[in-house]
């Protein structure tokens, strides 16, 4: 049920010979092992229409568990995606996938989900308590709405009949869905593109019916279709923003925030190349950006632009839109930069 009271999910990587992830409230996948998770996800203000076979729903009335009995007011339900399948490619592409309407819902680039809210804090393991939907880390480029843009011979899929998920299939670690509309089957596969903020799409289905992407010139094809899915940057996520009560900057506070902040997934702290530049061996060292003719120096000023606008100043040999902006207190960018200040020299 989609924006509904929801009491019980069963979170699991869908690579089952795998351990649990119980351990890492900001996981993530790669081009070369996708991370595939199905659990609550966030719901990104979608269009209502969108969601034709799902329930709605309704606000029930609060309940005191001292008294045993219903009170005043009512509970309004939280809005997720409780049939989604979400899945990361690392900073190239995170998507979300809706078994019960059978359609891509949204994508986007820098980050996957933020499992705080959820699985709790690892140090404690309490999850919270209402408006415990995880929370987007990223930058949104594409949403879905209305009728599914996915056509045969010139038909909406959701004029075809009821969609139905039939199952999915790992293809070298990339989800393939398999889903009927009305009687037709359909497969459905999402993949990072190398041009920014999109992804590529792959469309099949039985026999030579023509398939569309609508409001896509050149999305077409014989029983297969596969287009870039291109969009625009709108909307940029920082996931959950805990309450950390640091007073005083320190190197310590700034080591727990890289991890915490999920900031070792991209950015080695020995030098290594990853999905980001290294923090290893950076401040007070010269950096060369992406459109600019002389290196800029790794000091305080550089590294909190870094932080709060990820764009600023992109590191040449790195993509823009991998690493989402953060909004932080100056105590936690001062720790951050203490941290990161402590890395420059080797060990």
């Amino acid at each position: 049920m989609r924006k509904t009271l929801l009491l019980l999910c069963l979170v699991l990587p869908l690579h089952a010979a795998e351990p649990l992830i119980t351990f890492e409230n900001r996981p993530m996948g790669s081009v070369e092992k996708p991370l595939v998770l199905r659990s609550y996800l966030p719901e990104p203000e979608i269009d209502d229409a969108v969601f034709s076979q799902h329930d709605t729903g309704r606000k029930v009335s609060k309940y005191n568990p001292q008294i045993g009995s219903d009170v005043k007011g009512e509970v309004v339900p939280m809005a997720g995606i409780a049939a989604g399948i979400g899945v990361n490619f690392g900073p190239a592409l995170s998507y979300v996938f809706d078994t019960t309407e059978c359609r891509l819902l949204y994508t986007w680039q820098g980050g996957f989900v933020d499992m705080m809210p959820y699985w709790g804090d690892v140090s404690k393991g309490s999850r919270i308590s209402f408006g415990y939907v995880p929370k987007l880390i990223g930058t949104l480029f594409w949403k879905t709405s209305g009728k599914d843009p996915i056509e045969l011979n010139g038909k909406s899929i959701s004029d075809l009949g009821p969609r139905v998920y039939t199952g999915h299939r790992l293809v070298k670690g990339v989800p393939v869905y398999e889903f009927k509309a009305g009687e037709t089957p359909f497969t459905l596969k999402v993949t990072p593109s190398d041009k920014p903020l999109a992804c590529t799409v792959t469309v099949t289905t039985p026999g030579n019916g023509t398939l569309t992407w609508k409001g896509i010139d050149g999305a077409t094809g014989k029983g297969t279709m596969t287009l870039t899915l291109a969009g625009s940057d709108i909307g940029k996520f920082e996931g959950y923003k805990p309450d950390n009560k640091i007073t005083k900057a320190s190197t310590s506070a700034g080591e727990k925030l890289f991890l915490q902040y999920g900031c070792s997934a991209c950015h080695s702290t020995d030098g290594s190349k990853n999905h980001g530049p290294s923090v290893g061996l950076l401040f007070g060292h010269d950096v060369e950006i992406e459109g600019l003719d002389k290196p800029v120096k790794a000091d305080r000023e550089y590294l909190v632009e870094s932080i709060k606008a990820p764009n600023a100043k992109v590191v040449k040999g790195y993509p823009p839109n991998y690493m989402p902006p953060f909004g932080l207190p100056d105590v936690e960018y001062d720790s951050l930069v203490l941290y990161i200040e402590s890395l420059a020299t080797p060990e």
